[in-house]
């Protein structure tokens, strides 16, 4: 699955880096740019029962696509396991 997600510039707090969100950029960023970008193999999208959109991870959790996406160079699902160990899964860009 595709979704759209926003590549921030300048935001406070994070001048010197990209900060990726999803659902519209950031309302400090100086500039963005929109990015298409698959869901990771693994990551099952689904709808909650407001009808957000949110991800299941491999390991069973449920999550906000907000919460789990980070990244600089690249953006990435980040989240942690019922062990405490954290799980990076790389989004890939849609030309």
């Amino acid at each position: 699955m595709e979704i759209k997600i926003y590549c921030n510039y300048g935001v406070l707090g994070a001048e010197k880096r990209k900060k990726y969100t999803f659902g519209g950029p950031d309302s400090t960023a100086n500039c963005f740019d929109e990015l298409m970008v698959e869901i990771p193999e693994g990551w099952e999208p689904f709808k909650n029962t407001m009808g957000k959109l949110m991800v299941k991870a491999p390991w069973g959790w449920d999550y906000e696509i907000s919460e789990v996406l980070q990244g600089n160079e690249k953006p990435c699902f980040y989240a942690l396991d019922k062990n405490m160990n954290g799980h990076r899964c790389y989004l890939k860009t849609i030309d």
